[in-house]
């Protein structure tokens, strides 16, 4: 690992004059933003609270002017004539315009090519500017200090990279391996697939869902950190996401049926055309088009349905999102949803989505009160649900499992005007059982069940 560390000044870096580094190595290139980079997103917020700090550092040391306000880490990667920004174009960025602002020259000669991009900076030069007398009276480039963190390898710098929290923005895992797909694509397509991943908006959801069912699974079941552990959860993230992708090709797996005729021809038959919840991943094209596939069916299934074919779906769905005390429950049921349709498409899609309602939710009416975030991994280890529908070789496999599950209701907070005594009115009322409040703890199970597997189970 080749590594150069050297302390430097705003000025030096606006101006293109970095000093000689620890190892005598001199830094020299053009700055550059990668392809892969997020787009620039500071906004008022961080603008503000840069000039805040840095106005009350100099406050405090009036005594001592030359002691410089401390900007955090800048790595750069350095090939080709070129100071590739691997972490700190936010702030780079935004240091250009406050120079802009204040009047004082800058050899910088950063491009954007993100819409994102370009509206943020039209929008922040307008803010910097009906502050401008603030912004100069405030901000002295030579006075503002970075640590420069220079390597010859992208590796490297994109170890670095991924480490680092240096204030603003905190990187999100969707950021990191953003940028670790991103620089595996060709030089030649980076910028198309840059675009690609733009539109898929935001996709904590999606990836928290693909998570689950990567990881709650029998035969390799694992913890997965909590919403609350946001340090962990990135790091999980990026480790099944990113570093744990391997090389090759853009690869899909899945279910495929063979059917043998008489003359003893095979016709090969597949249920779904994207990809498989819990396939290996490569990194690269693979793992973006993987992610974009998941995107497009959690948006148009979960998110945003708009299925007039599939109008009993749609209208389940739409009164499913509306039951309180259920969050994490939720969490659950789109991964078995997304699982589902990427296994078997919309085949009995509405019956699916109930027949996963029953087992996932009765959580909701076999616990006491609240259903905490941490036995929902607990439940499907007890109740292998994922398994049911990832290890079925047909809808009519999976319902089978799924229908021969026991509902359970555990009786105690029904009398009063609890979350799960509203849950249940509402399942009651929607699913139309006829069944009184009173006899919840007695009929609720069976009759649920019988409505919607057309069975009793005992």
């Amino acid at each position: 690992m080749t590594v150069t560390v050297l302390t430097c000044s705003a000025a030096n870096i606006l101006h293109s004059k970095i000093p000689t580094g620890s190892d005598s190595q001199q830094v020299i290139g053009k700055l550059t933003i990668p392809e892969y980079q997020r787009p620039y997103c500071w906004q008022d917020k961080q603008l503000a609270q840069l000039l805040a700090d840095i106005k009350a550092h100099n406050e405090q040391n009036k005594q001592t002017p030359e002691l410089p306000y401390y900007l955090g880490s800048l790595i750069l990667h350095q090939s080709n004539g070129q100071l590739n920004i691997i972490d700190g174009q936010q702030r780079v960025t935004t240091l250009a315009l406050m120079s802009c602002i204040s009047g004082s020259s800058a050899n910088i000669d950063l491009s954007f090519e993100s819409p994102i991009s370009q509206q943020q900076i039209k929008h922040n030069l307008a803010w910097l500017q009906r502050r401008a007398d603030s912004v100069r009276a405030t901000i002295a480039m030579e006075r503002l200090q970075f640590t420069l963190v220079v390597t010859r390898s992208e590796d490297d710098a994109y170890r670095f990279f991924e480490t680092q929290n240096t204030g603003g923005v905190r990187l999100g895992g969707p950021d990191i391996i953003k940028a670790h797909h991103l620089r595996a694509v060709e030089k030649l397509h980076q910028l198309q697939f840059a675009k690609t991943w733009e539109a898929l908006g935001e996709l904590d959801d999606v990836i928290n869902s693909l998570l689950k069912g990567r990881y709650w699974q029998l035969l390799k079941h694992r913890e997965l950190p909590s919403h609350q552990q946001q340090k962990q959860l990135r790091d999980a993230v990026v480790w099944e996401l990113a570093q744990q992708t391997g090389y090759g090709p853009d690869l899909a797996y899945g279910r495929v049926s063979r059917q043998k005729g008489l003359s003893g021809d095979m016709f090969l038959q597949s249920a779904q055309q994207g990809y498989d919840v819990r396939q290996p991943l490569n990194q690269g094209v693979n793992s973006i088009h993987y992610l974009a596939y998941f995107q497009a069916l959690y948006n148009r299934y979960w998110r945003e349905p708009d299925l007039p074919h599939l109008q009993g779906y749609q209208q389940f769905i739409a009164w499913l999102k509306q039951q309180e005390g259920c969050g994490y429950l939720h969490g659950l049921y789109e991964t078995c949803l997304m699982l589902y349709i990427s296994q078997f498409g919309e085949h009995q899609l509405e019956q699916a989505a109930k027949k996963l309602f029953r087992v996932v939710y009765s959580r909701r009416v076999s616990n006491q009160k609240a259903v905490r975030e941490q036995t929902v991994p607990a439940f499907t280890r007890d109740t292998p649900v994922l398994d049911w529908i990832a290890l079925s070789y047909t809808p009519e496999q999976c319902f089978d499992l799924l229908d021969a599950f026991t509902l359970i209701v555990e009786g105690s907070n029904l009398n009063i005007n609890s979350t799960k005594k509203r849950f249940m009115d509402s399942v009651v009322k929607h699913f139309k059982l006829a069944i009184a409040p009173d006899n919840y703890q007695k009929d609720f199970a069976q009759a649920l069940t019988l409505a919607i597997t057309g069975t009793c189970n005992d």
